[in-house]
């Protein structure tokens, strides 16, 4: 009797192990596994993942409800922002704003629910975590690489432009920057 119980525990993990999780299938998402946290000076960045026209074109119609991110170390101030439209280069108008400071789980992914569904129209999107760090720290996580079109854009307000990191750095990287859809 042991050995059926054991077999039969065995088949249902087996199973549930094998199961696709429907979060993930209805995901805005250019990154890997998180590998690390790049090291920022002093400022206050903006690390955005810009979802393309064709990125986004299989969701239209649906609602953009939740954004998960990968902190490492916890900035002073930390806010979620949502662009549409714009340039390849440059996000356009922002379409949502909100205050993650004070609710950050350092070393992880965070995850915040919308207080509104965002409709997908089509138009880019640009998902962005604005950072204001009073010390060099590792904030924003990312993956191994190497980077994809529009995974791993940062603002810097000392300078004032959106660049890619590699841009900045060398580096070639997508940041832990995710979107999840429903309808």
């Amino acid at each position: 009797m042991k050995k059926i119980s054991f077999l039969l525990f065995g088949l249902v993990l087996l199973f549930s192990a094998c199961k696709k999780d429907r979060t993930e299938d209805a995901a805005l998402r250019l990154d890997g596994a998180n590998e690390t946290s790049p090291l920022l000076p002093v400022d206050t960045y903006e690390a955005a993942a810009r979802f393309s026209e064709s990125v986004v074109s299989p969701f239209i119609g649906q609602n953009l409800t939740e954004v998960s991110y990968y902190m490492a170390n916890t900035p002073q101030q930390t806010t979620l922002k949502i662009y549409s439209g714009g340039t390849a280069t440059e996000p356009g108008q922002v379409v949502y704003e909100s205050s993650l400071t004070g609710s950050i789980t350092q070393n992880s992914f965070n995850s915040h629910v919308l207080s509104e569904p965002l409709a997908i129209t089509g138009d880019p999107l640009w998902i962005s975590i604005k950072m204001r760090q009073n010390r060099t720290l590792q904030t924003i996580g990312c993956d191994a690489g190497p980077g994809t079109d529009g995974g791993a854009w940062l603002y810097q307000e000392s300078d004032g432009r959106w660049l890619t990191f590699e841009q900045r750095s060398t580096e070639s990287i997508n940041w832990n920057i995710r979107g999840f859809v429903s309808e």
